[in-house]
């Protein structure tokens, strides 16, 4: 059989490279992107360091979980969408860090699931516009009761829906600088939900650092025993148990010379 040479022709379309126009327009997209997610994140920052509402909110939300959590309840989350997987992402974390958590699924809350609401328990609406149609709907059957904490857009609760009739709802504010559409043409969840997530991980471990103090590591690591972050917490009280036995060994010699 004869085989075939191999060309020595260089091909006509070389390999794109970053300095192409097409590879530099791709590039300056994705670094707007990440550019728009650190502004806004700043931004939510900045917010709960100086807003009276934004902090007055965090604090209401962390002695309610906390409440919460000394009575045995748990937070049911609930969102539709990119904010329901959120919400998912959240009730993740902080079962990780030991707190009582579960998802709320709106939809299948209207057809059996409102049963998961005890009256220990809280719910936590995600919603950027603060008026999601399936939210609105399930709250008609949230009793008044149980504390409602919302993650939205809105930076007073008076302008939420989600609050209406339930003037003692917690607002956590998670507004953007400029919408989706305003930056990338395009209004898919992405600033927004970056914004969310954070303000979820910010409640999280707040809440956590209240409920467990010192203790918030060895609670994460007794629930997280697998994959790399659980190995890694299963060498470190071996080297702490070696540091410990040196010692000991030392104040040992110390008093046999003595």
């Amino acid at each position: 059989m004869l085989k075939r040479k191999r060309s020595n022709i260089e091909p006509l379309t070389p390999p794109l490279s970053a300095a192409d126009h097409g590879n530099a327009k791709l590039l300056d997209r994705a670094v707007l992107v990440l550019s728009t997610a650190a502004t806004a994140l700043s931004q939510v920052t900045f917010l709960y360091e100086s807003d009276p509402t934004a902090r007055d909110g965090l604090i209401s939300a962390v002695d309610c979980l906390r409440r919460v959590n000394e009575r045995g309840g748990k937070l049911l989350i609930c969102g539709v969408g990119k904010s329901g997987l959120v919400g998912r992402k959240t009730v993740a974390t902080m079962k990780s860090l030991g707190l009582g958590a579960s998802f709320l699924h709106a939809a299948e809350a209207m057809h059996g699931d409102l049963g998961d609401i005890r009256s220990d328990d809280a719910v936590m609406f995600i919603s950027y516009s603060g008026k999601t149609s399936e939210l609105t709907t399930l709250l008609n059957h949230i009793p008044d009761s149980v504390p409602l904490l919302a993650i939205t857009s809105q930076t007073n609760a008076s302008d939420c829906l989600l609050f209406r009739d339930r003037p003692d709802a917690i607002l956590l504010p998670a507004p953007i600088h400029e919408t989706e559409e305003a930056t990338f043409g395009v209004c898919a969840p992405t600033t927004s939900t970056t914004v969310a997530i954070a303000v979820g991980d910010m409640l999280a471990m707040t809440v956590a650092e209240a409920i467990h103090q010192e203790e918030t590591k060895p609670v994460f690591q007794r629930n997280h025993p697998g994959g790399a972050i659980g190995a890694n917490a299963r060498k470190r009280p071996k080297k702490e148990n070696a540091t410990e036995g040196q010692a000991i060994e030392g104040i040992n010699n110390l008093k046999t010379l003595a």
